[in-house]
């Protein structure tokens, strides 16, 4: 609100101001136009005068002209003009040649004055207060302020081809000077009334145009207030999304092991003691493979939920495919390899779900592999994106399958159910990565896991 009243007072100070400007320049073109009546009006007598003396005196030739005294005579008819007090005649040098009285006390035309008028211009000049002793030599008592409208004429013959010299005239101001106040008076008034109504106006219009704005910024805030409740909406949904793949993929990843440990428990229960040391070895295997995937699905979990935010290296990530698989290859014969930079620093939850996605990937590798072969892990990445490629000497996909390889049930695996692939998906793009089969010319399978290595807000993945 005080940023509307204050944009309000600037413009109704920009519009006074504005109106202000317009009435000053309206009253001085005003002043100078009734000023210029009275030089005009004696301008006009003036060069009527002259031309009835040059009739009277009878002039032959073009280059003869009336004397002094006729000019003086031709000035003197002029002064009787209402205002008029006091009447000078100068040479065409600007020296004083004849005045109506001798108590002024200009004796020469001002270099200012003689310029405008040897270029046949009128000089006017008034002078709402000033003390008569400027113009007339008057003893302390006589002194006043009087109104006085200085006028200086040039003096050309009739034809205008002669310069005669320069007349000038003092006039008396007061009724000049009192419309100049009755003027003043007009315009202030009118201005007063300019700015009480366009105030009024412009302060109705900002009114209106603030009322909108702020009906218009309230259905905005109301707006933003939904959106923000629905991106805390869609952001709960996807962490709920996540927790149901990361769910997923528990149950996907305990399956097998499960399935083992309770043939184990169902043999030992029916007092089958037939089982040898290398069964026991696989059920404490299985055992063990369950807990550390529990363990991982529930890390997973509580980073989710708690929002906690940590940064990690891709180092790590590598370091831990290669503890957990390689092992299990190296008892195959299998050659299992990770390469890439050791360096990419990522978010604790996207290496977090990076990680679940690429052990789902290379244990299908494993588990597709014959002994002999080769599971290769190559991670890049540019300091914002990464891509994990996870290949693999095995069989590689059948291409009826690979249309549908990401869709539940549809595992090319004995005994697969087909859901790996799948919540791997799933996972990927919870991450705002995206998960593919690379089709390849060399033997084996080749997937690619694409993600970014900082985690994408709702807004951006848009």
């Amino acid at each position: 609100m005080t940023l509307g009243l204050g944009v309000l007072f600037g413009l109704l100070f920009v519009f006074a101001t504005v109106v202000a400007i317009v009435t000053f320049s309206v009253r001085e073109d005003i002043r100078s136009q009734l000023l210029d009546v009275d030089s005009h009006v004696l301008n006009l007598l003036v060069r009527n005068e002259i031309a009835q003396v040059e009739r009277d005196a009878n002039l032959v030739f073009e280059f003869e002209s009336i004397g002094e005294i006729e000019l003086w005579g031709a000035l003197l008819e002029t002064a009787s003009v209402d205002g008029v007090f006091a009447v000078q005649l100068f040479d065409v040098r600007g020296e004083l040649a004849q005045s109506s009285s001798n108590s002024l006390i200009e004796r020469r035309v001002p270099d200012e004055v003689m310029e405008k008028v040897s270029e046949g211009q009128v000089s006017s000049e008034f002078s709402p207060e000033v003390w008569l002793s400027d113009f007339i030599e008057v003893d302390f008592v006589s002194d006043r302020l009087v109104a006085v409208s200085d006028i200086y004429l040039p003096l050309r013959s009739a034809d205008g081809a002669l310069p005669l010299g320069t007349a000038r005239y003092l006039m008396d101001g007061s009724a000049l000077a009192k419309q100049f106040v009755v003027l003043d008076e007009r315009l202030r008034r009118q201005a007063l009334v300019a700015i009480g109504l366009g105030g009024l106006a412009i302060f109705v219009l900002f009114w209106l145009a603030w009322k909108r704005l702020s009906e218009a910024n309230a259905r905005v805030l109301r707006h933003a207030t939904r959106l923000k409740r629905a991106n805390a909406e869609l952001a709960m949904l996807a962490r709920t999304s996540a927790v149901g793949s990361v769910t997923a993929h528990l149950i996907h990843g305990i399956k097998n092991p499960l399935a083992g440990l309770r043939q184990v428990v169902r043999a030992r229960s029916s007092g089958d003691a037939s089982l040898d040391e290398e069964e026991w070895r696989g059920a404490s295997e299985a055992a063990e493979r369950m807990q550390r995937m529990v363990e991982e699905v529930v890390a997973v979990l509580q980073d989710t939920s708690s929002g906690l935010r940590y940064e990690t290296e891709s180092g790590d990530l590598l370091e831990a495919l290669q503890d957990r698989f390689g092992r299990r290859a190296a008892e195959r014969s299998i050659a299992f390899s990770v390469s890439g930079p050791r360096d990419l620093a990522m978010d604790s939850s996207i290496s977090s779900i990076v990680s679940l996605v690429a052990s789902n990937l290379v244990k299908n590798a494993l588990e597709a592999t014959p002994e002999g072969g080769r599971v290769r892990v190559e991670l890049a990445g540019d300091g914002e994106e990464a891509s994990l490629l996870v290949s693999d000497t095995g069989p590689g996909v059948p291409p009826e399958l690979r249309e549908q390889l990401f869709a539940p049930v549809s595992s090319g695996k004995s005994g697969g159910a087909g859901i790996g692939l799948a919540i791997s998906l799933q996972l990927a793009r919870h991450i705002g990565g995206s998960l593919r089969y690379v089709d390849t010319t060399s033997e084996g399978a080749v997937f690619e896991l694409a993600f970014s290595l900082r985690e994408r807000s709702l807004g951006d993945e848009g």
